[in-house]
């Protein structure tokens, strides 16, 4: 309130935005209520939501003030006439689907009523001359990850609101240690909606805090049965959005519906890919975003450049996506589009722009878990597995072990006919991961399920890579002969195709196995020809690995200045990799 009545000092029209349920009303009244008397002649609310014909607004208005028809003059010049020297706030309520004939009205009025001001409450601004908008905050919403006691819940305003109408209703309601937890999910699922959180708080009469979270899925058969003092729009959720969604255009309608598929939000160029067809084309989606943006439906993060909608407004799209029967073919788009974002960031993690990508593809994880749950339940394998294959470098930089086992576990649920190149990928991924939980039985299986698939189908990339894993795997192990034959063997396919790159690597690990073994000598050796290619390959990272490694075996061997000198080299390539990507 002190923040509104602020704005309105600098303006004689000020127009309060939201969604609908959020406020806009009540805050609308409040406000003139404790400025009444700053107006000698008074507030005067004008409610528009149930004006249907575009030329009633001017009639709804001269009856909330009770001015009578003049004959022979229109119905704007009796207005005017009537407020040209009064001193008075008019608050229209709900101008939304009206929005074009209240801006110019407001226009004439405020060009003609030096005294006046108008508040408009509106799902998108008015965009007349001198307007200042304000857009209604959420309700405050606690951290549900968090242990919450009842006392910490009551400082947050969607808790305090679902509280106070719980006990119009229930009034032996308590909330206590065992249904906090609930009550804060209740709350953040509900966007911190007043008018979602009203309805649910209805339901504490015949539902549990933790059956009525439950049914959160199905919210638009729970949250019904408002005030009936309300607005029929008002009394139910699905009614109140369904009056938003029949204001929108068909095209907006189909943007909207299109967009529940994101997880986390989205940017321009994933919207335009995937939501556009010969419905919506490609170069409208922008526009159409902005114009969905400006009446509250989604909301626009203008630092992170990314686009988001609520939890409910996402859940009704997800209703009229199926509706219209377009939810398969955008669920595959959008799992297509996210299988070549990560092959892209899988690629990128590799070069100099490594942290930027890092935190792309962390960005988007919510459209990467939806791709890999909409691999599996339609048996895409092809982009599913281009998908969990292209984020398994991804989840071992970070460290999310269990992720990525739970999703490679999730996609090989079913063989694929044909077993290829990819799927061999795919199972090396899953010994691999099983290998950093120490549980060497999974990973043995799976890497020498990947090694012999490999060989039989003649993918010999999937053979090296699978045969470094393995010397790896029995590395850890403290199994240095068996490395040091898996490393070999690759070794000799890679010097066989000249490959520098798999040579370098594969020496270096051999050198940890042979210095493993005891043999320093066949150690360094291996090390400086593997330093010796990598500095040719410019393999920086790589470089950083082998002089650390020579540092450490000239230290244990007394070589004090030598070592000093790679394990410095070590330290400032690795600085300067850092630098270079911040």
């Amino acid at each position: 309130m002190e923040q509104v009545k602020e704005l309105f000092k600098q303006t004689h029209l000020l127009t309060i935005i939201g969604f609908g349920g959020g406020g806009k009303t009540r805050l609308s009244m409040q406000v003139g209520a404790d400025m009444i008397d700053d107006f000698n002649n008074g507030v005067f609310i004008a409610e528009l939501a149930s004006v249907s014909d575009p030329s009633m607004v001017t009639q709804t208005i001269m009856n909330s003030l009770e001015v009578k028809e003049e004959p022979g003059k229109s119905l704007e010049e009796t207005l005017t006439n009537c407020l040209k020297e009064k001193e008075l706030l008019l608050i229209l309520d709900n101008c939304e689907h009206l929005v074009n004939e209240c801006a110019e009205l407001c226009d004439v009025l405020l060009g003609k009523c030096p005294k006046l001001k108008i508040i408009a409450t509106s799902r998108e601004a008015l965009n007349c001359a001198g307007e200042q908008t304000f857009i209604i905050p959420p309700l405050s919403l606690p951290d549900a990850s968090k242990d919450n006691t009842p006392e910490q819940l009551t400082q947050y305003e969607s808790v305090r609101l679902f509280i106070e109408r719980a006990l119009s209703v229930s009034p032996n309601f308590r909330v206590t240690n065992s249904n906090a937890p609930a009550l804060a999910e209740i709350c953040n699922r509900l966007d911190g909606i007043p008018l979602a959180i009203e309805l649910a708080a209805a339901r504490v009469k015949v539902l549990s805090l933790e059956k009525i979270y439950e049914r959160l899925n199905d919210r638009f058969s729970l949250l019904t049965g408002g005030r009936r003092t309300a607005l029929p729009r008002q009394q139910t959720l699905r009614a109140m959005i369904d009056w938003s969604y029949d204001l929108l255009s068909e095209k907006e309608k189909a943007l909207w519906n299109r967009l529940s598929v994101f997880q986390g939000g989205w940017t321009l160029e994933a919207a335009e890919e995937i939501c556009s067809d010969e419905k919506v084309k490609q170069r409208e989606v922008l526009d159409l975003l902005i114009q969905l943006a400006e009446k509250s439906i989604i909301i626009y993060d203008e630092e992170n450049e990314r686009y988001r909608i609520l939890e409910t407004m996402k859940q009704y799209g997800e209703e009229r996506l199926i509706e219209a029967k377009e939810q398969e073919i955008v669920l595959d788009k959008h799992l297509n589009h996210f299988a070549e974002l990560a092959n892209i960031g899988n690629k990128e993690l590799r070069g100099a722009e490594h942290l930027h990508w890092i935190s792309v593809l962390d960005t988007e994880s919510g459209n990467f878990e939806k791709g890999i749950l909409r691999a599996v339940e339609s048996s895409n394998t092809v982009d599913g597995f281009k998908l969990v294959g292209s984020l398994s470098y991804y989840w071992q930089l970070r460290g999310h072990i269990s992720e990525a086992i739970r999703w490679l576990e999730e996609i090989t649920k079913k063989v694929p006919e044909v077993i290829d190149a990819t799927y061999c990928k795919i199972i090396s991924h899953k010994g691999n991961f099983y290998r950093f939980k120490s549980d060497f039985e999974k990973a043995g299986k799976f890497l020498n399920e990947s090694l012999n698939l490999s060989r039989e189908i003649g993918d010999e990339i999937g053979v090296t890579d699978t045969l470094n894993r393995m010397g790896i795997y029995e590395f850890d192990r403290g199994r240095f002969e068996e490395a040091a034959k898996y490393y070999e063997e690759n070794l000799e396919i890679f010097r066989k195709n000249d490959d520098k790159m798999g040579i370098s690597k594969t020496l270096n690990n051999l050198g940890n196995a042979s210095s493993n073994l005891g043999d320093d000598d066949k150690a360094m050796k291996l090390y400086e020809e593997s330093l010796e290619l990598r500095r040719e390959l410019n393999d920086r990272l790589g470089i950083a690995i082998t002089s650390n490694n020579i540092g450490i075996l000239a230290f244990e061997r007394g070589e004090f200045d030598k070592a000093d000198e790679l394990l410095e080299e070590s330290v400032q390539v690795r600085r300067k990799w850092v630098i270079c990507k911040a």
